[in-house]
C-alpha cells in the first residue's frame, strides 16, 4: 500500500492487545521496515524503542481501544483515519468496531481485516478426567498427565510449544509435573490471558472443565485460546463434555463439530498420548 497507493493516503495497522502491537512492530523492524510509528500508553512503552514515539509518519501501529481514545484526536487531524489494516481481526468484537466507524466515517476509506481461518487443530480425548475445585480455581489430574505425555513428546522431536489453560492452579500444577518429570518447564505453560498477542508453533490447550462450562462461557476469552498456534494445536479434554455435554454449544464444541470424528485421538490407560499416530497427525 505504501509502494503503490497514493502518497497522501494514511494507514493505521492496528491490534487489539499491545503485545500484539509490540509483536507486529518488533517483526517489521527486524525485516528492516521502520517507516511507521507507534502508539501506546506511557506505562506500557517504558524505554523500549524509544526513537519510535518521536515524531508521526504516515503509518502507525497502535490499538483499537487507543485509536478510539478521544485523547489521540489531535494526532489524527494530522495523521487522518484513512486505512485501517485489523491484526488478528477475529479477537476483535463486532461492537468493538462500532466507535472507529462512527468516528472516522468522514475520513475512513479502506479496511482491511487479516487473521487465519485454517488453523491446524487436533482433540485429545481425556478419558475419566475430572474437575477438582481447589480455592477459587480447578484443577483436572487425567489432564495434567495428558499434557505431560504431550510435552515429553514434543521435547523428543525438538518441537517448539507452549501450554495454555484457562485456570491458575492447573498452571501451576502442569508446571510442578514438568519440573518433576524433569522436563523444561521455564516459560512453558501460561494462563490464557498472560498469553494473549503471543504465540507458538505448537500450542497443547488444557481445558480443565469436565463438567461446568466456566470459561468456556467467555467467547472473546476462548477465541484467544484458540488462535494462538502458528502450526498445531492440541485441545485435552473429554470428548463427551464437548460433543455431548454441557461444552457442545460452546466455540470449543462447535469447533469440534467442524473438525469432525477425524480430528480426535484417543489416550491409553494411562492417560499418555498415542505417541506415533498423534504425531503423524497433528504434523503440520
Amino acid at each position: 500500500m505504501i509502494k503503490t497507493g497514493p502518497k497522501e493516503r494514511t494507514i493505521w495497522l492496528v491490534a487489539q492487545s499491545n503485545v500484539a502491537v509490540r509483536n507486529i512492530t518488533e517483526k517489521l523492524d527486524k525485516v528492516g521496515f521502520r517507516d511507521f510509528k507507534l502508539l501506546v500508553s506511557k506505562d506500557f512503552h517504558h524505554d523500549w524503542h524509544e526513537d519510535l514515539y518521536q515524531s508521526l509518519e504516515h503509518f502507525i501501529l497502535c490499538t483499537l481501544s487507543t485509536l478510539s481514545n478521544p485523547n489521540i484526536d489531535t494526532i489524527t487531524r494530522i495523521v487522518s483515519v484513512q486505512t485501517v489494516i485489523f491484526d488478528e481481526a477475529s479477537q476483535i468484537e463486532v461492537g468493538d468496531y462500532v466507535p472507529l466507524l462512527q468516528h472516522f466515517q468522514n475520513s475512513l476509506k479502506k479496511m482491511v481485516f487479516i487473521g487465519d481461518d485454517k488453523q491446524p487443530c487436533r482433540f485429545l480425548d481425556v478419558k475419566m478426567g475430572r474437575e477438582e475445585s481447589v480455592g477459587h480455581s480447578w484443577i483436572n489430574q487425567k489432564e495434567i498427565s495428558a499434557v505431560i505425555g504431550l510435552a515429553r513428546l514434543y521435547e523428543t522431536q525438538g518441537k517448539k510449544f507452549k501450554i495454555l489453560t484457562p485456570y491458575d492452579a492447573q498452571r501451576t500444577k502442569i508446571e510442578e509435573q514438568l519440573k518433576s518429570a524433569e522436563l523444561l518447564w521455564e516459560d512453558k505453560c501460561f494462563n490464557v490471558d498472560s498469553f494473549q498477542g503471543n504465540e507458538e508453533d505448537h500450542i497443547i490447550v488444557s481445558l480443565v472443565r469436565s463438567q461446568g462450562v466456566g470459561f468456556l462461557k467467555n467467547v472473546r476469552r476462548t477465541n484467544v485460546m484458540l488462535t494462538r498456534c502458528k502450526k498445531s494445536m492440541i485441545i485435552c479434554t473429554s470428548r463427551d463434555f464437548v460433543m455431548r455435554g454441557q461444552a457442545a454449544g460452546t466455540l470449543v464444541g462447535k469447533l469440534a463439530v467442524t473438525m469432525g470424528p477425524q480430528a480426535w485421538q484417543d489416550t491409553h490407560r494411562d492417560s499418555q498420548p498415542l505417541g506415533g499416530h498423534l504425531d503423524a497427525k497433528v504434523r503440520h
